[in-house]
């Protein structure tokens, strides 16, 4: 039985060698926290022995930040130096790999922020390397988000017990959601991905244009928890864990992963919705919201909590229309965990979500190639932000809408029906 120790050494090696699919000669950019130090030595070094050319990190501090949140003068918040445009230029043209590391070190450290100045400061840095995070949705070079506990998120997600049995128990819960424990593992995320892509393939040649979810349970008001129609662009794909870029190198842009997404026409989204799991946007936690919409656009919204969080999020240029549609079976190995992880890779993972804001070409026939003009032309969304929202519960019932008008039942009671799984 390995160890932790021996555990860690290998979940780095997966990340290396089906996450990001690390190419011989290929450099590679890491961020983490400094919270993530141990674990990034390990990778490190699993990539040059990968043979990776070179290692950048590029190190991340929530304290450091909040300083400047509280106590820049505002004007400073609009600045971000010129030097990071260059270095994502850099990234590009070197086609860096990148593996980006989320588990807070410091989980509530903007909860005292406003997030206003959150949100001018963001996107001063975005505005520098805007083409780089378009690039990135694009598939053009291998990326991969994945997890590292911390002892803040593990007594968060496991409270009442001390620091480093927390921080053991979420590592083993990592482990098993990534398939780590399997006899192998590469081989466990090759069948994953392709059960997923038979669903996909499914979807798309019956032609579904639109998804409705419905969840008849009733909410405080009476109504239906939930009832959403988002419309899908003329050329819609639906995108299953996997992803290549145009060299044809396979990747897991997120591990987990246990969603089939597609891209929305940002014009065609109506009806209502409930959250049903805590995110955190910038920077706060955000719990039972509601959003209503109309020809695509966020018309009316509040929360439990957090309510000023997403106002500040729908301040953004495009944030009120979406980016991406996700169907996630409740049988998905996070959800049945019966954890909240209050990080959105994993949380998102549970339960079918949508997000507001950019969009991922991808999730169009062709979209990669296509110009942003004809994007734009299909209705897909551009913003400087992409937030997802987890919406999926055990009565939550999705419909597909063919090309023609007629109906396919897609999910039932949060879980992919037959027809969906017939091709597996």
């Amino acid at each position: 039985m390995p160890d932790l120790h021996d555990n860690i050494t290998r979940y780095a090696r997966l990340l290396i060698k089906i996450g990001v699919n690390l190419q011989p000669g290929q450099p590679m950019r890491i961020n983490a926290e400094l919270g993530h130090r141990d674990f990034v030595r390990v990778v490190a070094a699993e990539a040059y022995k990968a043979g990776a050319l070179y290692v950048d990190v590029v190190w991340s501090d929530a304290l450091t930040h909040k300083t400047r949140y509280l106590h820049s003068e505002a004007d400073g918040l609009d600045y971000a130096p010129e030097y990071m445009t260059a270095r994502a230029r850099e990234y590009l043209d070197r086609k860096f790999a990148t593996l980006s590391l989320t588990g807070d070190e410091y989980p509530d450290a903007y909860e005292d922020i406003d997030p206003a100045r959150m949100r001018r400061a963001r996107m001063a840095s975005q505005a520098r390397t805007s083409f780089y995070s378009d690039a990135m949705m694009n598939d053009v070079v291998q990326w991969c988000v994945a997890g590292v506990p911390t002892p803040a998120w593990a007594l968060k997600v496991f409270p009442g017990v001390p620091a480093d049995q927390a921080v053991e128990k979420l590592w083993a819960e990592i482990f098993r959601v990534v398939r780590l424990n399997e006899p192998d593992p590469i081989a466990a995320w090759q069948a994953h991905d392709a059960r997923l892509t038979a669903i996909s393939k499914t979807l798309m040649a019956e032609r579904v244009r639109a998804v409705r979810f419905f969840d008849p349970a009733p909410a405080e008001d009476g109504q239906p928890r939930t009832d959403l129609t988002v419309g899908l662009t003329r050329a819609p794909a639906w995108v299953a864990a996997s992803a290549g870029t145009p060299e044809g190198t396979r990747f897991l842009p997120n591990m987990p992963t246990e969603e089939i997404f597609s891209t929305p026409d940002a014009r065609l989204t109506r009806g209502w919705v409930r959250t049903s799991k805590p995110v955190f946007v910038m920077g706060k936690e955000v719990r039972d919201a509601y959003v209503r919409f109309e020809d695509g656009a966020v018309v009316d919204f509040r929360a439990g909590q957090g309510e000023d969080a997403l106002r500040q999020l729908f301040e953004i240029d495009g944030a009120r229309r979406l980016g991406e549609v996700a169907l996630v079976d409740i049988r998905s190995p996070i959800n049945q965990s019966g954890l909240v992880f209050g990080d959105t890779l994993f949380d998102e993972n549970a339960a079918c979500h949508i997000a507001f804001g950019k969009a991922y070409p991808p999730g169009v026939a062709g979209g990669s190639e296509m110009s942003p003009e004809a994007l734009a032309e299909l209705g897909v969304n551009v913003a400087r932000a992409h937030e997802d929202v987890m919406i999926g519960t055990d009565t939550m019932n999705v419909t597909g809408i063919r090309e023609d008008g007629s109906a396919i039942e897609v999910m039932v009671n949060g879980r992919f029906a037959p027809e969906m799984l017939s091709s597996e």
